[in-house]
């Protein structure tokens, strides 16, 4: 019996050794990572004779033994028509080297003319795709989807992967973009409470020499998953006020105190906004407070008066003022744009009248959507300024 055991110990010592070396000697497969090319970033758009247009925007490193040396890599952009996703995907991996892969996807980038025609299809093609990243950003491209990825050049940074993260975070401190990932906006768009957004990129008309003519600013707007309308900067401040997502930005008001035309407010949310509906007749009564902690930064020429005369309490309560006007004005016409030319609650309202209905089929026969658009709104906005000392 000892024997017995003794043998069947060190049989099972030699399985596990052969099943080491077995798997260290990396014979050729398509699941080995020497034999994959990463996908770091997506393109659809409408291809020949209406069909998909697929491109993949792959890094390679330019002194690449064995994939893992050098500091510098290039960006190969290859595209394909095809009918579907999966279809021009089989596609490129006949022709290139290497087995396409999109567990680490950065972005998807759809071009405005596809996004308009509706992406239900490709959304849930990627979504039930188990490689597919569902963190991957969702951009709407004004131009071809593969014309912008191909511009799309990272000059502070080595990495592609890096350059279209740290290209997507500067909505944590302009608020002009609001970084939408995969699973958020698959989720929006089948949902009955709020309608999903989308980084609007397009080609740069700043006047800067530079390799990368990319610019990400403001917001696509769907209804469901058709592209409906569009946000500028400001709006899409005035939508990340509204929802929450403000971390803090850049605003220019008009100077109360008269010596100069502008002054520049740094704003952060205080506390969360409050926002509720009220149904009365059927139609949505939309009512949102919000306090906001403002510092000022700049004016728009030399001041003639004192930077510490602002911080006097006449002088804080005119700034606050027409700090407040400013906002609610913008808001108001940002949350009407919305409502009435796009149709679409892309603030998530929905979730606060849903409380007014007893049963899921009630909600459903009211569609909120159709009645959303005869919303009216009320917004008050509470300013605080204070010193750049104490500005948290």
């Amino acid at each position: 019996m000892i024997a017995f055991s003794h043998l069947k110990k060190v049989l099972i010592m030699f399985l596990a050794i052969f099943i080491v070396i077995f798997s260290l000697s990396a014979p050729y497969s398509t699941g080995n990572i020497d034999k994959l090319a990463y996908v770091i970033a997506l393109g659809l758009d409408v291809g020949d004779n209406n069909d998909l247009r697929l491109s993949v925007q792959l890094s390679k490193p330019e002194n690449s033994s064995g994939g893992s040396s050098g500091n510098s890599y290039e960006e190969i952009t290859n595209s394909v028509n095809c009918s579907s996703i999966d279809e021009g995907i089989s596609l490129l991996n006949s022709y290139i080297s290497r087995r396409i892969n999109l567990s680490h996807c950065k972005v998807l980038v759809i071009s405005e003319e596809l996004a308009s025609k509706g992406i239900s299809d490709y959304i849930y093609t990627l979504f039930n795709n188990t490689g597919m990243s569902a963190h991957a950003s969702m951009i709407v491209s004004k131009i071809p989807a593969y014309e912008f990825l191909d511009i799309s050049k990272p000059e502070l940074e080595s990495l592609l992967s890096r350059y279209y993260e740290s290209s997507l975070v500067s909505n944590e401190y302009t608020a002009y973009i609001q970084n939408v990932s995969l699973i958020k906006f698959f989720s929006d768009s089948v949902d009955s409470f709020t309608q999903p957004v989308a980084v609007l990129g397009s080609m740069s008309d700043l006047p800067i020499q530079s390799s990368n003519n990319t610019e990400k600013m403001g917001l696509a707007v769907f209804r469901y998953d058709k592209l409906v309308g569009e946000l500028n900067g400001l709006e899409t401040i005035c939508h990340m006020i509204i929802s929450n997502e403000l971390k803090s930005c850049t605003i220019s008001i008009p100077n109360p105190l008269g010596d100069s035309e502008t002054i520049d407010l740094i704003i952060k949310l205080n506390n969360n906004c409050k926002n509720g509906v009220d149904i009365v007749n059927g139609t949505p009564h939309i009512s949102s407070k919000i306090k906001i902690n403002a510092k000022i930064t700049s004016t728009t020429k030399e001041s003639t008066v004192d930077s510490t005369n602002y911080y006097k309490k006449e002088n804080t309560e005119l700034i606050e003022s027409a700090c407040n006007e400013y906002l609610e004005k913008n808001i108001i016409n940002y949350l009407y744009k919305t409502s009435k030319n796009y149709q679409s609650d892309i603030d998530g309202f929905g979730k606060y009248a849903v409380k007014y209905f007893y049963t899921i089929q009630d909600w459903e026969e009211y569609n909120w959507l159709e009645n959303y658009h005869n919303s009216i709104f009320n917004v008050d906005v509470e300013t605080t300024l204070k010193s750049g000392y104490s500005f948290l």
